[in-house]
């Protein structure tokens, strides 16, 4: 059994290994499955342990991939689930943070306390979790790469939603800063701003906001210059470029992926 495994792995590693956070939807699993189709080895993490299963069946015909259940907003799961996959695979090439909550929550005076910290906690505490416990391993590896998804809302304002955008921004200004501290150490971290995708996300979101969500959906209408929402692959496509080796000399990047979005 150790030597079929063995097998199996050896071509990828040497393309390295990434985990993926978020995995288990929208653009997470969309970022696993090319990052498979390109021929890196993929943890995949999330805390719906029964959707990750179900990425990860999905995901298996593609390649070798490891299901990490964990919340990325907790730090001692975090650092349990980093170790596994290096334990697993004894080493980590990049990091895709891709995990996030959105929702509508009013405007500042309507967002309670219990919702800024939850949505703080996921989108950027959580960016931050798993970059610090990831980062001492890229480095023990010579070097590697960062790429955290940010959203359109981390570049502009968006109403009814000040939690959101506060975490976004913060990922990009998380993004330059890490840029600046580990370029020596040959990490390269850069940041990826989605506009509408569509995603379970962008479903829930658009469906249980309420009047915020009219609000915006009819203050931003026909904004985006390439019609409809985009597709998660199209966010893949831009994360395997920053992975690959044509993104060998980017960091600190904040790629808009957004249709033309933040430009009008």
């Amino acid at each position: 059994m150790g030597q079929e495994v063995a097998a199996s792995v050896e071509p990828a590693v040497a393309r390295g290994v990434v985990l993926v956070t978020g995995a288990a939807s929208g653009i997470g699993l969309a970022t696993a499955r090319r990052c498979l189709a390109d021929g890196f080895v993929v943890a995949v993490l999330d805390c719906d342990h029964e959707a990750l299963e179900a990425a990860a069946s999905e995901l298996r015909r593609w390649g070798r991939v490891l299901p990490v259940g964990a919340d990325v907003s907790v730090e001692v799961e975090v650092a349990a689930a980093v170790e596994r996959v290096v334990d697993t695979f004894g080493e980590l090439y990049a990091v895709v943070n891709a995990a996030g909550v959105g929702g509508y929550t009013g405007d500042v005076v309507l967002t309670g306390p219990s919702d800024w910290e939850r949505v703080i906690g996921v989108n950027l505490t959580g960016t931050y979790l798993v970059c610090h416990a990831s980062v001492p391993h890229l480095r023990a590896g010579g070097g590697g790469r960062v790429v955290n998804i940010s959203s359109q809302y981390g570049l502009v304002g968006g109403a009814g939603s000040p939690a959101y955008a506060a975490s976004k921004a913060g990922v990009v200004g998380l993004t330059r800063a890490m840029a600046v501290d580990h370029a020596p150490e040959g990490i390269l971290v850069n940041c990826v701003c989605p506009g509408p995708i569509d995603t379970p996300m962008l479903r829930r979101s658009s469906s249980d906001g309420g009047p915020p969500a009219v609000a915006e959906s009819q203050r931003v209408a026909r904004r985006s210059l390439v019609p409809g929402p985009g597709r998660p692959e199209d966010v893949a496509g831009a994360v395997a470029y920053l992975l690959g080796p044509d993104g060998g000399h980017l960091t600190g990047l904040v790629l808009s992926v957004d249709g033309g979005w933040t430009a009008s």
